[in-house]
């Protein structure tokens, strides 16, 4: 081998490597994007759930309207300790129509400010 062909082999093997690098730092962000959405999702909707499960109808915009919950809330339900970073907000409207039974909106979205994740989820509520 001459000289000319190792140096051309050595440019040819940095080209791939430089192009391998810059392939495995996206797929990382991408899979940690992806982490984040699916904790997300999750924290959305234990809130979902939870609001689901209060039992008393005529309280649920009082009780659960314009909540912001994040790791630190304590009283946060259900609880996001173990889960810094994401920033839980519900807000509840209550719908009374002339033309139809009164129902209450749910609408929770799931942040995380690291990837700027953002998860919403709803749910419609009718009188009971």
């Amino acid at each position: 081998m001459t000289l000319i062909e190792v140096i051309m082999a050595v440019m040819i093997l940095s080209g791939v490597l430089i192009g391998l690098s810059n392939f495995t730092r996206r797929f990382q962000s991408l899979t940690n994007d992806h982490d984040a959405l699916a904790v997300a999702s999750e924290l959305a909707t234990a809130r979902v759930e939870a609001v689901e499960l209060h039992r008393t109808y005529a309280t649920l915009v009082a009780t659960f309207n314009g909540t912001t919950e994040t790791s630190a809330t304590t009283s946060a339900n259900p609880s996001m300790s173990g889960y810094p970073g994401y920033t839980r907000t519900t807000a509840v409207t209550a719908v009374d129509s002339s033309y139809a039974a009164k129902y209450v909106t749910v609408t929770v979205t799931v942040t995380h400010a690291a990837t700027e994740t953002t998860v919403t989820k709803s749910l419609v509520i009718s009188a009971f």
